[in-house]
């Protein structure tokens, strides 16, 4: 029997589990593997911080579904790629964190570097185990790659330095198809589920990032019982404002009108939503909830019904059971909210102004956008003022949903390309978001990532600035001193545009829709406060 190296072995059995990149930074315990990389087919790519390695492996998972892989170096390296980690961790994406470790002989002494990485990282993982010897690998590889797959989650992998080069007898493992299987909906639960929406005279749809293959078969849905339709934040993009019943996002980031539809709600619909704000649902809701996660079902608010499965599939289950209805006085109620909210969308983002109302300027992005187009937007006001105005449709948006993290838009972005090469994708980030992770301009020149980089540039932290002023505290250390980021982006090998108004940024997004190069747009943009802001 032909015996490999760790490294090989560990490279054909990722291989086989259907992985194609691996995001890192070179630190010592790694350089093994790295060289053992440039032989092979997969991609590595080297980020300018660990922590993007970290979001660029969640936001690639995030998008294919499929098992995302980074990797660190021991300690320093471990601990700067956490905050991608965690990323993946708290939206439930399957991600494996590979990091090096100290030699086998250093582990627990006071060696440089070393770090009891499985203590660090286990809260963030479904499963955290070291490789202690050669012929384990295997077993310990595809158990870690399982789980993050199973569960949807991070497992670490731990591996000493001076296990890279060693031999070992360990047989490759096909891929096993039963990590492909979902959970069928049961019929007599879908009977259950379509009885109480025959009943319900004021049901709501409220969708999530979970039903995005799902467009058709929601509008469907929607028309056939006569319900509005809210989505979470991570689901903006799905379904266009001017789709009839459409009544835009649920939270700070949505419309006061789709909250107040909700209040009055005699039976809410959630598919793919975990996201429950309570200042924005009703006390005592009556909810069937459609979700391919089990432990999801129930775990927000109480529900009269769970349907466990994937969701395309249920909802087409689903409207077999419906027989429709008319429901002139609900359909009514919607409508007239509906342009309600038209009426103040139109009248808010056509604002004028400099610098630029946040409001136009994600208008402009909206118009502009096409469906095919994947957008990332990162955390702060930026993308409050993204979910209430960005109206189009698009292929997929990518956010740090539930760890929110700043910085996430830009690696998220790059990974988008990286995996959709001829699809346009569109990074809108705040200035203080971007100063986090400025030094990825350069990854994205290296590799010549043709991203389009949308800064929304307040020179402050708005949304913590903002929290400051509604809680009459003086706003303190929120704000930012920015560079030139035109300037900036030139020195970085990518090319810069300044914005001065909406006409301008419509021509600039026009004429690098196919851009063949990375580019960044400065926006100057004012900072009114949205409704709702509240510390």
């Amino acid at each position: 029997m032909n015996q490999k190296k760790v490294s090989q072995i560990l490279i054909e059995q990722l291989q086989e589990f259907k992985v194609q990149n691996i995001y890192s930074y070179a630190g010592d315990t790694i350089l093994k593997l790295f060289a053992e990389l440039e032989e092979s087919e997969l991609n590595l790519y080297t980020t300018k911080h660990e922590a993007t390695a970290g979001f660029m492996a969640s936001a690639e998972a995030k998008l294919t579904g499929e098992l995302a892989v980074c990797a660190s170096h021991s300690g320093p390296g471990t601990a700067n790629i956490i905050n991608g980690i965690a990323d993946a961790h708290a939206d439930k994406t399957p991600v494996l964190l590979i990091t090096g470790q100290v030699p086998t002989y250093n582990i627990g002494t006071n060696y440089k570097q070393y770090l009891d990485q499985l203590e660090l990282i286990r809260p963030l993982t479904v499963f955290s185990d070291i490789v202690t010897n050669p012929e384990s690998i295997v077993d310990l590889l595809v158990k870690a790659m399982s789980l993050a797959i199973n569960k949807g989650g991070v497992s670490q992998l731990v591996i000493p330095m001076d296990l890279w080069d060693q031999q070992t007898n360990a047989q490759i493992r096909k891929y096993p198809p039963h990590l492909d299987k979902t959970e069928r909906s049961e019929q007599d639960t879908i009977k259950q589920a379509s009885q109480l929406i025959e009943q319900a005279k004021q049901p709501v749809i409220l969708y999530g990032r979970g039903a995005r293959n799902c467009r058709e078969e929601l509008i469907e849905l929607a028309s056939k019982i006569k319900a509005g339709l809210i989505n979470t934040l991570p689901a903006t993009g799905i379904i266009e404002y001017d789709i009839p019943q459409s009544l835009g996002g649920l939270g700070h980031a949505g419309s006061p009108e789709a909250t107040e539809i909700l209040q009055q709600a005699d039976l809410i619909i959630t598919l793919g939503a975990t996201w429950w704000p309570m200042d924005y649902v009703p006390r005592e809701p009556k909810v069937i909830q459609f979700d391919l996660c089990k432990e999801n079902i129930g775990m927000k608010h109480p529900i009269e019904v769970g349907v466990v499965g994937e969701i395309k599939e249920s909802l087409q289950l689903l409207l077999t059971e419906l027989t429709g209805k008319e429901n002139q006085n609900w359909t009514d109620k919607i409508n007239q909210a509906r342009t309600t909210w038209f009426e103040r969308l139109s009248a808010e983002s056509h604002q004028e102004g400099y610098p630029l109302p946040p409001q136009a300027v994600i208008r402009v992005i909206s118009e502009q956008a096409c469906p095919d187009e994947i957008i990332s937007v990162d955390s702060g006001d930026n993308t409050i003022w993204f979910g209430k105005f960005f109206g189009n449709r698009c292929q997929e948006l990518l956010l740090s949903g539930t760890w929110r993290t700043m910085g996430f838009s830009l690696p998220a972005a790059l990974a988008a390309k990286i995996n959709n090469p001829d699809t346009p994708v569109t990074s809108i980030i705040g200035d203080g978001g971007i100063s986090m992770f400025l030094g990825e301009m350069l990854t994205a020149s290296k590799y010549n990532i043709p991203v389009r980089i949308i800064i929304l540039n307040n020179g402050m932290l708005a949304m913590e600035h903002n929290k400051m002023v509604t809680a009459d505290l003086a706003p303190t250390e929120v704000n930012l001193n920015n560079p030139d980021f035109v300037k900036l982006a030139k020195a970085c090998g990518v090319k810069g545009f300044k914005v001065e108004n909406p006409e301008q940024l419509k021509e600039i997004l026009l004429e690098n829709k196919n851009s063949s190069e990375p580019l960044v747009i400065d926006v100057p943009t004012a900072t009114p406060i949205p409704a709702g802001t509240k510390l």
